[in-house]
């Protein structure tokens, strides 16, 4: 995962020098990446309304600097709240097309079940499918890995990130019990809807075990389930995790 910085034209206003026809439905992307087990040319595709919300972006710059090549350089797609099977590298085709795209990497490849949940029961397969689109809602805790041993007795300050798909992030839980209690962590800088939002929180533990959690919360009200949503391809997995922790 990534968080960084772009500056770009937005594709709405090269879009709009193309003079694009009512019966036009997606926009198509290719760019010079190729799938080195199979699937060929990378090709992504987006209905047109979101290709034209003025947020989808041709990036030139990333944190101030020419895009790196392992990055995309020189222009990359930039599709904000989204997966980034769509932040197409190295840009080279943009084509307007009058039906629905379909080729390998938007069907077969990277689709989620077609219903609310973007999930099944486990063992089944969906009855339907579609592309996988915006981002779940997730946090993680970043300064301490699983199994690690810390001081008893000292101050710790434990720190994390949490994300979504452009609802914005309205508060983190933590729990430090394994979900039994829950309390907020305090939130860092919001730099936008789409960026990681730093969050903290600290205790002074005693000698023991500790199941460390974190929770995030939209401002919309979506929140990580307690226990993982299935689906076959494993995409958009946001359970709430645990770091499970020593003080000694």
């Amino acid at each position: 995962m990534g968080n960084a910085r772009w500056v770009g034209v937005p594709l709405k206003e090269l879009l709009a020098r193309a003079e694009i026809k009512d019966s036009a439905q997606q926009i198509v992307f290719n760019g010079l990446d190729t799938a080195p087990f199979g699937g060929g040319d990378f090709v992504k595709s987006l209905d047109i309304h979101h290709a034209m919300d003025g947020e989808v972006m041709l990036a030139y710059q990333m944190n101030g600097s020419e895009i790196p090549m392992l990055n995309g350089y020189p222009v990359k797609l930039i599709v904000p709240g989204y997966f980034g099977t769509y932040w197409i590298k190295h840009l080279s085709d943009i084509e307007i097309v009058d039906n629905t795209y379909e080729g390998f990497w938007m069907k077969p490849a990277y689709r989620i079940p077609d219903n609310d949940c973007a999930c099944v029961e486990p063992g089944k397969a969906p009855q339907s499918t579609r592309p996988i689109g915006r981002f779940v809602v997730r946090s993680f805790i970043t300064s301490l890995r699983d199994g690690a041993q810390i001081a008893a007795g000292r101050d710790i300050r434990v720190r994390g990130i949490a994300f979504d798909g452009g609802k914005g992030i309205r508060d983190v839980a933590y729990s430090i019990d394994g979900g039994r209690t829950w309390r907020e962590a305090k939130l860092g800088k919001e730099l936008s809807r789409y960026s990681f939002r730093e969050f903290s929180f600290g205790f002074t533990p005693s000698r023991g075990d500790y199941d460390l959690q974190v929770r995030a919360t939209t401002r919309a009200g979506e929140t990580q389930p307690h226990d993982a949503k299935w689906q076959p391809a494993g995409y958009m997995r946001n359970v709430v995790e645990t770091v499970r922790i020593t003080a000694a």
